[in-house]
Protein backbone atom coordinates (compact mmCIF):
# COMPACT_ATOMS: atom_id res chain seq x y z
CA UNK A 1 0.00 0.00 0.00
CA UNK A 2 2.90 2.34 0.73
CA UNK A 3 4.18 1.80 -2.81
CA UNK A 4 0.86 3.00 -4.24
CA UNK A 5 1.06 6.20 -2.20
CA UNK A 6 4.63 6.78 -3.36
CA UNK A 7 3.56 6.29 -6.99
CA UNK A 8 0.69 8.75 -6.52
CA UNK A 9 3.06 11.31 -4.98
CA UNK A 10 5.54 10.85 -7.83
CA UNK A 11 2.73 11.27 -10.39
CA UNK A 12 1.55 14.52 -8.76
CA UNK A 13 5.11 15.78 -8.63
CA UNK A 14 5.63 15.06 -12.32
CA UNK A 15 2.35 16.75 -13.27
CA UNK A 16 3.36 19.78 -11.27
CA UNK A 17 6.78 19.89 -12.95
CA UNK A 18 5.20 19.71 -16.43
CA UNK A 19 2.67 22.42 -15.58
CA UNK A 20 5.43 24.65 -14.23
CA UNK A 21 7.53 24.18 -17.36
CA UNK A 22 4.65 25.17 -19.63
CA UNK A 23 3.66 28.11 -17.41
CA UNK A 24 7.23 29.40 -17.55
CA UNK A 25 7.21 29.04 -21.32
CA UNK A 26 4.01 31.09 -21.50
CA UNK A 27 5.60 33.76 -19.30
CA UNK A 28 8.73 33.85 -21.45
CA UNK A 29 6.71 34.24 -24.62
CA UNK A 30 4.89 37.21 -23.08
CA UNK A 31 1.41 35.90 -23.65
CA UNK A 32 -1.48 38.03 -22.37
CA UNK A 33 -2.80 34.87 -20.71
CA UNK A 34 0.28 34.75 -18.48
CA UNK A 35 -0.94 37.52 -16.16
CA UNK A 36 -3.22 35.14 -14.25
CA UNK A 37 -0.46 32.62 -13.52
CA UNK A 38 0.69 32.11 -9.95
CA UNK A 39 4.02 33.61 -8.89
CA UNK A 40 4.87 30.57 -6.74
CA UNK A 41 4.72 26.83 -7.21
CA UNK A 42 4.72 24.14 -4.56
CA UNK A 43 6.60 20.85 -4.95
CA UNK A 44 6.70 17.92 -2.58
CA UNK A 45 10.04 17.50 -0.84
CA UNK A 46 9.88 13.84 -1.85
CA UNK A 47 10.16 14.81 -5.55
CA UNK A 48 13.31 14.10 -7.53
CA UNK A 49 15.84 16.66 -6.32
CA UNK A 50 16.93 17.47 -9.87
CA UNK A 51 13.70 19.39 -10.54
CA UNK A 52 14.95 22.06 -8.12
CA UNK A 53 18.11 22.83 -10.10
CA UNK A 54 18.08 26.38 -11.44
CA UNK A 55 15.10 27.43 -9.33
CA UNK A 56 14.75 29.95 -6.52
CA UNK A 57 13.06 28.92 -3.29
CA UNK A 58 10.60 31.16 -1.49
CA UNK A 59 9.69 29.04 1.53
CA UNK A 60 9.31 25.58 2.98
CA UNK A 61 5.91 24.26 4.07
CA UNK A 62 5.49 21.92 7.03
CA UNK A 63 1.88 21.02 6.39
CA UNK A 64 0.17 24.41 6.70
CA UNK A 65 3.08 26.08 8.53
CA UNK A 66 5.20 28.25 6.22
CA UNK A 67 8.84 29.16 6.90
CA UNK A 68 10.27 31.79 4.57
CA UNK A 69 13.60 30.85 3.00
CA UNK A 70 15.08 32.62 -0.01
CA UNK A 71 18.01 30.26 -0.68
CA UNK A 72 18.67 26.53 -0.51
CA UNK A 73 20.84 26.71 2.59
CA UNK A 74 17.96 28.37 4.47
CA UNK A 75 15.64 25.60 3.24
CA UNK A 76 18.18 23.06 4.54
CA UNK A 77 18.42 24.91 7.87
CA UNK A 78 14.63 25.17 8.31
CA UNK A 79 14.08 21.47 7.66
CA UNK A 80 16.98 20.44 9.89
CA UNK A 81 15.66 22.71 12.63
CA UNK A 82 12.25 21.07 12.40
CA UNK A 83 13.85 17.62 12.57
CA UNK A 84 16.09 18.60 15.47
CA UNK A 85 13.13 20.03 17.43
CA UNK A 86 11.63 16.53 17.73
CA UNK A 87 13.18 14.85 20.78
CA UNK A 88 13.54 11.39 19.23
CA UNK A 89 14.93 12.78 15.98
CA UNK A 90 17.38 14.91 17.96
CA UNK A 91 18.68 11.78 19.67
CA UNK A 92 18.94 10.03 16.29
CA UNK A 93 20.84 12.99 14.83
CA UNK A 94 23.22 13.00 17.78
CA UNK A 95 23.89 9.31 17.18
CA UNK A 96 24.60 10.01 13.49
CA UNK A 97 27.17 12.73 14.18
CA UNK A 98 30.53 11.98 12.53
CA UNK A 99 29.09 8.80 10.97
CA UNK A 100 27.65 10.22 7.74
CA UNK A 101 30.21 11.26 5.19
CA UNK A 102 30.51 12.04 1.52
CA UNK A 103 33.50 11.21 -0.64
CA UNK A 104 35.69 13.92 0.86
CA UNK A 105 33.99 15.39 3.92
CA UNK A 106 31.82 14.56 6.91
CA UNK A 107 28.22 15.65 6.25
CA UNK A 108 27.03 15.86 9.86
CA UNK A 109 29.53 16.49 12.64
CA UNK A 110 30.14 17.70 16.17
CA UNK A 111 32.71 20.17 14.86
CA UNK A 112 32.82 22.52 11.84
CA UNK A 113 36.59 22.13 11.52
CA UNK A 114 36.77 19.79 8.52
CA UNK A 115 33.85 21.42 6.67
CA UNK A 116 34.05 23.79 3.73
CA UNK A 117 30.79 25.59 4.57
CA UNK A 118 29.40 24.47 7.93
CA UNK A 119 25.85 25.23 9.02
CA UNK A 120 25.25 25.23 12.78
CA UNK A 121 22.17 23.14 13.57
CA UNK A 122 22.51 22.94 17.35
CA UNK A 123 25.16 23.01 20.03
CA UNK A 124 27.85 20.57 18.84
CA UNK A 125 25.94 19.78 15.61
CA UNK A 126 27.03 21.08 12.20
CA UNK A 127 26.08 20.11 8.66
CA UNK A 128 28.11 20.57 5.49
CA UNK A 129 26.16 22.70 3.00
CA UNK A 130 28.77 23.39 0.32
CA UNK A 131 26.92 21.57 -2.46
CA UNK A 132 24.70 22.33 -5.43
CA UNK A 133 20.93 22.31 -5.07
CA UNK A 134 20.17 18.71 -6.08
CA UNK A 135 23.05 17.25 -4.09
CA UNK A 136 22.29 19.37 -1.03
CA UNK A 137 18.64 18.27 -0.99
CA UNK A 138 19.58 14.63 -1.64
CA UNK A 139 22.03 14.70 1.28
CA UNK A 140 19.43 16.29 3.53
CA UNK A 141 16.61 13.93 2.64
CA UNK A 142 18.31 10.61 1.96
CA UNK A 143 21.55 10.76 3.93
CA UNK A 144 20.43 12.66 7.05
CA UNK A 145 16.65 12.76 7.54
CA UNK A 146 15.91 9.17 6.48
CA UNK A 147 18.52 7.63 8.84
CA UNK A 148 17.26 9.95 11.60
CA UNK A 149 13.75 8.48 11.07
CA UNK A 150 12.26 11.92 10.44
CA UNK A 151 8.94 11.86 8.54
CA UNK A 152 9.42 14.41 5.75
CA UNK A 153 6.42 13.29 3.68
CA UNK A 154 4.40 16.36 4.69
CA UNK A 155 7.09 18.86 3.65
CA UNK A 156 6.80 20.91 0.48
CA UNK A 157 9.09 23.46 -1.15
CA UNK A 158 7.68 26.75 -2.47
CA UNK A 159 9.47 28.05 -5.56
CA UNK A 160 9.43 31.55 -7.02
CA UNK A 161 8.76 32.07 -10.70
Amino acid sequence: MNEINEIKKACESMKSAVNTAFDRLILLLGSKDATGLPMEYVYLFTANTHIFIGTKPAAVLFGEERAEADNWRKIFAAIMSKCNSDAQCHENLMYLLDKISGRDRILLSRSPDSMRRPLRIDEDMYAEVSYGTATLLYILRDRILAPANFDYSGISIVLKI
